[in-house]
């Protein structure tokens, strides 16, 4: 498995899902470092082991056994900033 400081910085891909697309524009727009593993097409990777899955909305946490109960962009969001990883907005 490839560590995550070595993974592309992530980039909108053609025939990407509009909620890919949008996850990325967003996440990078909080100033989240976000990285998309080389050739998944469906998974964005975080800092602290965070997972996301933006067409499904699923969140996992490296080491976890299963999603966590939270799903979507904006819980991704409010994970993020509990974490410390990206700040709260304006």
């Amino acid at each position: 498995m490839m560590k995550f400081k070595k993974m592309p910085s992530a980039e909108i891909q053609p025939g990407d899902d509009a909620l890919m697309a949008t996850a990325i524009v967003q996440l990078r727009g909080y100033g989240a470092d976000v990285r998309r593993p080389e050739g998944s097409s469906f998974q964005l990777k975080l800092p602290k082991g965070v997972n996301f899955y933006p067409t499904t909305g699923k969140i996992y946490i490296d080491g976890g056994v299963s999603a966590l109960t939270q799903k979507g962009l904006e819980a991704l969001l409010l994970i993020l900033r509990d974490q410390g990883t990206i700040a709260n907005p304006a």
